[in-house]
This record gives C-alpha cells, structure tokens and sequence, in this order.
C-alpha cells in the first residue's frame, strides 16, 4: 500500500482518538443534541441512499449488498430516532458495560459488513448457505449458553464495570462475551485474507485494471477496523458518550461509501460468473466446447501447441487492441475453462493475462512511436488498446522507466539518418 495511504489511514486514527477523548468530556445535554443530529442524518442518508442503490442494481450483487448494508443502519437509526421520541432513549439497543444484546446486535452488524466485501473479492462465491455458515457463530455462542443457563436455571450474571469484569473473568458469561466479541475480528481476518488473492485473480481474467476498484475495498477493510476499535471503546468504556464518535464515523463512511459504490462500475460481464472464483472446473453455457474436466498431464502435453494457437492469434488478429479483452475471449482459440486457461498463461508465458496482454500493447505502442511520429502520445494510446492516455503512460514508465515522449525522443536520437 503506498506510504501516502498509510499516512491518510494514521491521521484518520489520531482524529477517532482524539474525537472519543472530546466526546467523553461533552454534557450529557450537549451529547444528546449532537447524536440526535448525528443519527437523524445517518438515518436519511442511509435510507434514501439504499433506495438509490437497489434502483440502480445493475451494479452486480456487491452494489446490492452495499445497499442492503445501508438499508439496515438506516433502519436501526430510525428505530433510535423512534425510541428517543418516545422513551427518551437513542439506542436499539441499551448501552451498558459488556452487555449480551449489544454484542449480539454488534456481531450482526459486523456479519451484515462482511458479506460486501467477500462479493466484492468473489463474485459469485456467495450463496445463502454460505453466508448462514459465515453467520453461524453470531446465534450459536449465545444460543448455546443461554441453554446452558436454562439447562442449570441459573442467572445470567451482570457485569456493570472493570472491577466486576475483573473479578468474574473465568466465569462463562465473561467468556461468551468475549468470544461473541471476537466476531467482527474473525470478519476483518475474512476481507484481508480474500484480498490478498484479489489482484492476482484479476491479473489471471483481465487485460486492464482500471475498472478493478482495489482502493475502495481497502478503505472499506480500514474502515472496518476502525468499526471494531469504535466498538471496542463503546463496549469497555461504560459511557453512553462513547457511541457519539461511533456514529459519527457511520456517518462518514457511508457519506464516502454511497459516492463510491453508486458511481463504481461493474467490471463483470452479466452472468459472466457461474461459481466463484475459486472454482477450478467451470463449465460456460455460452460456449459448449469448453472442457470441463481435463487432467493436469494432457495440460502439459498440450501447452506447447496452445501457446503457439494463442501467440498466433496476437499476432494475427491483435484483440489486445480491444479495451474490453478478458480471459474468456481465449475460449475461441483455446477451448478450456477460466482456470486451465489462467495456467496456460502462469505456466505456458511465465506471466498472467494481464501481463501478456500488456507486453504486446507496450510493444505496438513502440512500434507506434517510432513509425508513427505524426500521432499524439492520447492516439498512440487508443490505438494500442490502452484506456486513457494516462493508464499509458503508467504502463508504459513500469516497463521501461521512460515515459512515451521520453522513450521516442531516445530512440529518434539513437536511430541513424541514411544518407542519400
């Protein structure tokens, strides 16, 4: 990640740390005032917001997931509202030290965040039997303790502070509570293991990056962090002010969030995905000839003869031209499904299909260059199949640590003049 995000991420936790120390210092008449606002905001915001959202589905199901997210906060902030209109209390639920209730609802919320970002990362991957596995945890811990209790007809005992935490720490209840808290953990563990395989993933299926919002889900992964810090201090600190900073950085993020997933296009094709990403055998309606099964020793034995079938058809064809080339078009020359044709790519050139794609577009570019001197660096860079003159020149500074203007002026003055 690069440093100036890392240093955004620092500064943005210095200001939660300082906010939670100016929060807890407010009159409870001061603090009222502000989180009535605070949540009446966030209650709009998210309710109209995921109206947007799920009008504008075509998205994919990430997008409707990101509003279905929306649409529970904006619910719960309502309920809040509600209660503070009509018991004087802003809560769905009552915030008390270590309380069951608040660590289920926040388990919920953190099982309700998670499943964004594993659509995001997965197309495809998630079912319901999946996310009911993935959610299991959040019923099963209290399910199972309060049968323990009912089994035993004891009392679920109340910890009111540090000192009674401290002193019924090898109880059960302090135990649960704490392995009920280890959920939105668990959730954070879940995005940054997923993310890891993201970028390869996509090298492995497309020819460009720039519809692949990597930023945006690792902001959304840091805001989850800061969630369960936010949480941690409102579970621990035993101040009802602790839940203002809380909803101040709801509020933030889904001022930030809407703005990203509402204009974020979707950079898989409808039905593009019949399981996740995963899966190793695929079979693809759309193209019966595709292999279904095929033994890794007839890959090898054959790798030899796709190479030179796909090599052949860069040369001939030239569909790196193409903006839109995705790993899927090579069914057409080579009829195998996503993964062996990933291999054929990682095992076959050495490199994934973005890389491929991206060598032959860096070398018609220089072809261009120099035969082309009349072309602008914006034409050169259409014409070769990049998206924008500046993913050109990106590129085209990674491969050869020259920029486009740089790289022709230096050949022009190496290449000799004939006399005549």
């Amino acid at each position: 990640m690069p440093n100036k995000r890392l240093l955004l991420y620092s500064f943005v936790l210095i200001l939660v740390v300082l906010g939670n120390f100016l929060s807890m210092r407010l009159s409870l008449d001061v603090f009222r005032s502000i989180r009535w606002s605070v949540i009446s905001i966030l209650c709009f915001l998210c309710l109209g917001g995921s109206l947007v959202l799920f009008k504008r589905s075509n998205g994919g199901r990430a997008r409707i997931l990101f509003a279905s997210i929306m649409l529970m906060v904006g619910i719960t902030n309502f309920i809040s509202l509600f209660r503070g209109l009509t018991e004087g209390y802003a809560g769905v639920v009552e915030y008390k030290f270590l309380s069951l209730p608040m660590l289920v609802y926040g388990s919920m919320s953190a099982f309700m965040f998670l499943l964004y970002p594993i659509e995001a990362y997965r197309p495809g991957w998630l079912t319901f039997g999946r996310a009911m596995r993935l959610f299991l945890p959040t019923f099963l811990i209290p399910g199972m303790y309060l049968l323990v209790v009912y089994i035993q007809d004891a009392s679920i005992p109340i910890i009111e502070n540090r000192t009674a935490f401290g002193r019924q720490f090898w109880s059960m209840g302090v135990w649960v509570s704490l392995l009920i808290l280890m959920y939105p953990i668990f959730g954070l563990i879940i995005m940054l293991r997923y993310r890891s395989q993201y970028k390869s993933w996509c090298e492995n299926n497309y020819a460009s990056m720039e519809e692949i919002d990597v930023r945006w889900l690792d902001d959304y992964i840091f805001s989850n962090f800061v969630f369960t810090l936010s949480s941690l201090v409102v579970v621990f600190s035993n101040d009802v002010r602790s839940v203002l900073m809380h909803n101040i950085i709801f509020l933030l993020f889904f001022i930030y969030g809407f703005y990203r997933v509402l204009f974020q296009k979707n950079p898989y094709p409808e039905g593009y995905f019949k399981a996740g990403m995963d899966v190793a055998l695929e079979s693809i309606e759309t193209n019966p000839t595709v292999q279904e099964s095929y033994p890794s020793t007839l890959l090898a034995h054959k790798l030899p003869e796709y190479k030179v079938k796909v090599e052949k058809w860069m040369q001939i064809d030239k569909p790196y031209l193409r903006k839109d080339l995705k790993l899927t078009d090579v069914m057409d020359i080579v009829p195998l499904n996503r993964s062996y044709l990933s291999r054929v790519f990682n095992e076959g050139f050495g490199e994934t299909f973005y890389q491929y794609v991206m060598r032959h577009r860096i070398e018609e570019s220089k072809r261009l260059l120099i035969s082309r001197p009349e072309l602008s660096i914006a034409h050169i860079a259409e014409l070769s199949g990049f998206s924008s003159p500046s993913v050109f020149s990106r590129a085209f500074i990674q491969a050869t640590t020259y920029s486009p203007t740089q790289w022709r002026k230096n050949e022009q003055t190496c290449t000799p003049t004939l006399n005549p």
